[in-house]
């Protein structure tokens, strides 16, 4: 009896969670974070997937959200610099994500005035200054999200985190195919109406507090070192040795520590290869079904609106099946989940289109999908030290972002060299070094019994 109220505490705490002000915002920042992919990804490729564009041409615009994968290059100017003014109205943090979300609102209106078919680099530019905008206001969500959080918490933030993110890409994918359908309304009204979701974002920041900025003990330590050599060596004085130290606290500091841990290479292996798979099936999906003659509105609802309804159960599951197989188990049974689910892409070539088989697909696909993400952000989020999480979760970040919208960009080509059904074959190979670096990584950190211990001021 006793073990079975404590087995009820143990739910309902782990439930209670999810309810704390504090975790909950993480829910709209996701959202807000979600808006300039969901654009990108959902529909920028719906429109250009309508017109006569061929596959290298689509995939290649995936190429356009590069900034998200070097984003890490100027995070420590976001971590360390304040801005005029907006500092002393809202604050680091949030005066750097206000600056973003106003710049994300007015690129998103310039999108949709844009044509692929008459000026392809105008939209490829825009698509370019979505993504750097997005990525920036990246940088602060994450720093951000690991700040004000606790440990405990990381789990429950990082699925509502994606959830957010997600449920604002969902809108872009559903939302554009419906209105477009059934109002048949202009693109650039089209993209007006998205730019409007950003004032969820916005409102949260206005309304979220201003995480505390603690210096830990390891960055006290690594200051009070440097100001004595310097003092040694008595070779910077004046202005020139405030910035050295500012560059060495914000850029050589982070990367030094992350770069001294035991394996560290194969940590940034694994976030470069864990959705290396599951990102080149995604970019293309739908040209594909259009290209099996799918209906617009039966990919709507026989597809994404499963798939949505997918990654929403998958992102929860995620978040439990940590909780009880532990985070290495987690991850290897949601590698092997997202490189499964790419075959019933190939599957689907076969059967043709039906209608049952689609959402089967979109819903084994999707739900797998939201499993690997959120115990990949609960992962990365434990590898980041402390004392440097925005610059850190930046880079580590910045890697799978590298292989969402770059290694992912030559797809197109590869559908054109072979079809189809071997494309979503090769998909499923490339998720292999994902799965097989996981035991390369059991090997270097037991992640379950020690939690990394990356994730607290001690390492």
């Amino acid at each position: 009896m006793a073990k079975s109220e404590n087995q009820e505490k143990e739910i309902s705490d782990s439930l209670m969670v999810y309810l704390k002000p504090r975790v909950l915002a993480i829910l709209f920042l996701g959202f807000s974070s979600g808006v300039p992919y969901g654009v990108l990804t959902g529909a920028l490729s719906y429109w250009v997937s309508k017109i006569d564009l061929t596959p290298s041409e689509i995939s290649l615009l995936v190429a356009a959200g590069f900034p998200y994968t070097i984003k890490f290059l100027w995070s420590p100017i976001i971590d360390q610099v304040k801005l005029p003014l907006l500092n002393k109205l809202f604050g680091q943090r949030r005066s750097w994500l206000l600056l973003s979300q106003v710049f994300l609102v007015f690129s998103i209106v310039w999108l949709g005035f844009t044509s692929p078919t008459q000026d392809y680099s105008e939209t490829y530019m825009v698509a370019f200054l979505i993504a750097l905008f997005g990525a920036t206001q990246d940088i602060v969500i994450d720093g951000f999200r690991i700040e004000v959080l606790e440990d405990d918490e990381q789990a429950a933030g990082a699925a509502l985190y994606i959830y957010g993110y997600r449920i604002a890409g969902i809108i872009f994918s559903i939302g554009v195919i419906y209105i477009y359908n059934l109002f048949d309304i202009d693109w650039a009204y089209l993209f007006m109406i998205g730019s409007l979701l950003m004032a969820v974002g916005i409102l949260a920041t206005l309304f979220i507090k201003e995480p505390q900025h603690k210096a830990t003990e390891e960055k006290l330590k690594i200051q009070h070192e440097l100001e004595k050599i310097m003092q040694e060596k008595k070779i910077l004085e004046g202005k020139f040795k405030e910035y050295f130290a500012w560059i060495y606290m914000s850029v050589i500091a982070p990367f030094q520590e992350f770069l001294t841990r035991r394996g560290w290479y194969v940590f940034l292996l694994f976030a470069l290869f864990y959705k290396l798979g599951d990102s080149m099936a995604l970019s293309l999906q739908t040209k594909y079904f259009l290209s099996l003659g799918f209906d617009d509105l039966v990919i709507a609802n026989s597809g994404k609106a499963v798939g949505f309804w997918a990654l929403l159960a998958g992102l929860a599951v995620g978040g439990a099946l940590m909780n009880k197989v532990g985070l290495w188990k987690a991850l290897l049974i949601c590698a092997i989940l997202q490189l499964v689910s790419n075959l019933s892409f190939s599957a689907l070539y076969i059967i043709g289109t039906n209608a049952w088989f689609l959402a089967f697909t979109m819903g084994f696909e999707n739900f797998s999908t939201g499993m690997g993400a959120t115990v990949l952000v609960a992962y990365l989020s434990l590898l980041c030290n402390r004392s440097f999480t925005v610059t850190q979760f930046a880079l580590l970040s910045a890697i799978t972002q590298f292989t969402t919208r770059i290694l992912s960009s030559p797809s197109g080509y590869i559908v054109e060299y072979t079809d189809w059904f071997w494309f979503f074959i090769v998909t499923a190979i490339f998720a292999v070094p994902g799965v097989l670096l996981l035991f390369w990584i059991r090997k270097i950190e037991d992640i379950d019994s020690k939690q990394l211990n990356l994730a607290h001021d001690e390492v």
